[in-house]
């Protein structure tokens, strides 16, 4: 069904790399882990800031056996650093943002916990909207990176209706009650 998405990845990936020499500053590219979905990051570091490029899977249903369908998304979040303390092997930071956000996803739906209820009603469909991010980076001597974040996406959602076919749009819930799900990236700095 979704052959093709690890080499979509692969290929995203060899594009960002020259990235790095043409823009003159440091490039970080990794894997983005969490109840959401699962994809790459890549980030651009400015010193005191950074821009954060991801595109992952949506997995909104699927790790609850409500639908078989994934779903795609690729944000945008330009972060300050807000707080830096340097160890000897070690530095952590503190950053926070806002970016946009884009993507084919279902929508968060009631009935999580009902035994009726299950499978998911609504059709997916097109995401868009704003992006707040806030996260804790520890930047290892190895070139390692670990970011632990999190992140709200309020936005709209545009759908097809299942039985009439009509277009309906609705605010995005999905962004908002999925934004205590932790995001982990792993990276390696380039």
């Amino acid at each position: 069904m979704y052959r093709g998405l690890h080499r979509l990845l692969l290929l995203a990936a060899l594009l960002l790399l020259p990235a790095k020499a043409l823009r003159g500053q440091d490039f970080l590219l990794g894997l983005f882990q969490s109840p959401k979905g699962v994809g790459i990051t890549a980030v651009f570091d400015h010193g005191g800031e950074m821009d954060l490029f991801t595109l992952r899977t949506d997995f909104c249903g699927l790790l609850s056996g409500r639908t078989a369908q994934i779903g795609g998304v690729a944000s945008y979040s330009h972060d300050y650093v807000l707080l830096y303390k340097e160890m000897e092997d070690y530095a952590f930071s503190l950053h926070a943002g806002a970016g946009v956000m884009a993507g084919w996803v279902h929508d968060f739906e009631n009935g999580f916990f009902s035994v009726y209820d299950r499978q998911m009603t609504r059709n997916p469909g097109i995401a868009a909207g704003v992006t707040g991010n806030v996260g804790l980076r520890v930047d290892f001597a190895r070139n390692i990176t670990l970011d632990l974040s999190l992140s709200v996406c309020p936005g709209i959602h545009l759908r097809t209706n299942k039985s009439t076919g009509a277009l309906i749009t609705s605010f995005y819930k999905g962004g908002l009650y999925h934004a205590y799900f932790p995001q982990l990236n792993l990276f390696y700095r380039f």
